[in-house]
């Protein structure tokens, strides 16, 4: 039965300021009283009780989504955000997102983050000459971080999830050639020239070669463990000769736990740590431009790596393997530079069912149906068999 007047449960009308008649609604939620409004129709309040109510009963209500001006702002939750991820590998980035996006809505409101505003930041970071990549980076991180919000309560939907990222360009996959590594070791000079040549050997990355210790390494069973990589488990990666005979010719046991040690001035013979990345960068940027070749990334000695096996044909499931990749996605990249490879198999398609020259005379097996294997041959050859 309804009630008088519609006076439905939950919905009170009041007189604001001006005289104008608005609505509120009057929710218990754990044992105590809480209003909230006002709304400008009826219509608008009963659809936030139901919403309300609904959310109670699958135990997602937060009613400080919906006080206090609906939200908590950006900033409160990028700092709560900050607060656990500081032992993440790259905090520094956690860090720089954080400010930006924090300066971007300052002293706002969750609520204030829309399409429409996420848009505005991408067209602003344009604007300054960020690459495609770069922007996305900006979205994927705000985008993690109001995911996070949804998670503890704060949010109910990721507006971010309304924006599609820009397309990024694949662009070319840098790799040297034979002539160009030759240039670029020789730069590098006979103690870091190795170095070089050991990442092309192996597809290290930077961080996971200059890391590695002498306890890691198994030259006997030709093994290397990496306790640490970018996926977070133990990863093992195989050694060739070439890569032992480097390891082999290196000195740095006798001084350090590194395989490749830091070279400080204050004491050189007892390195405390292993090769610095950014300190390194700076003489192979160096060796680089003295070896007048076209710009090469430390990291391209990876895709180095991978193209060689490519061009020798090794399928892609095992190029990935090598990389310790989980998936063959991106490892596509290499696929167009195996052409001999692809052309040979490709063959095989127009050889199927025929005969070779010379096969004739050595017979071949046959199958029919009824299970069984004959052999043909020459017309009264002893060895061929009749059919039965």
């Amino acid at each position: 039965m309804a009630r008088p007047g519609r006076q439905d449960r939950g919905l009170m009308k009041q007189t604001d300021s001006q005289g104008k008649s608005v609505w509120s609604v009057r929710l218990y939620h754990e044992g105590k009283e809480r209003r909230f409004g006002s709304f400008p129709t009826k219509t608008k309040a009963r659809e936030f009780y139901e919403k309300a109510k609904m959310e109670q009963k699958e135990g997602r209500f937060f009613p400080e989504r919906y006080q206090h001006g609906g939200y908590d702002t950006v900033e409160a939750v990028i700092e709560r955000y900050l607060a656990t991820a500081t032992t993440k590998k790259a905090y520094k980035d956690e860090q720089f997102f954080g400010t930006w996006w924090k300066a971007r809505f300052h002293d706002q409101r969750l609520n204030a983050i829309t399409p429409q505003r996420i848009e505005e930041a991408k067209q602003h970071l344009l604007k300054e000459k960020k690459s495609l990549g770069r922007v996305n980076r900006y979205q994927a991180w705000l985008r993690h971080v109001l995911n996070v919000a949804i998670r503890d309560g704060k949010l109910t939907t990721n507006p971010t999830a309304k924006v599609k990222m820009l397309r990024e360009s694949k662009g070319r996959t840098r790799f040297l050639s034979p002539e160009e590594e030759g240039k670029l070791i020789e730069s590098l000079g006979p103690v870091y020239g190795p170095y070089a040549r050991f990442a092309i050997l192996t597809g290290l990355r930077q961080l996971e070669q200059f890391r590695l210790e002498w306890s890691h390494v198994d030259l006997e069973r030709g093994l290397l463990t990496l306790p640490v990589t970018k996926a977070g488990d133990c990863q093992y990666l195989p050694l060739n000769e070439e890569a032992k005979a480097i390891l082999r010719s290196l000195d740095s046991w006798q001084r350090s736990r590194w395989v490749f040690p830091c070279r400080t001035q204050a004491n050189p013979k007892k390195p405390a740590t292993h090769l610095d990345p950014c300190n390194f960068m700076r003489l192979y940027r160096a060796a680089v431009l003295d070896a007048g070749i076209e710009w090469v990334s430390w990291h391209d000695l990876r895709h180095t790596f991978a193209s060689r096996l490519a061009m020798q044909g090794v399928p892609l499931t095992t190029i990935a393997a090598l990389l310790r990749h989980s998936t063959t996605s991106l490892v596509k990249r290499y696929a167009h530079l195996s052409p001999a490879y692809l052309q040979g198999a490709i063959e095989e398609v127009s050889r199927f069912g025929k005969v070779e020259p010379g096969d004739e005379k050595q017979g071949s097996e046959v199958p029919v149906l009824n299970g069984t294997v004959t052999k043909t041959g020459n017309a009264g050859s002893e060895e061929g068999e009749k059919v039965s």
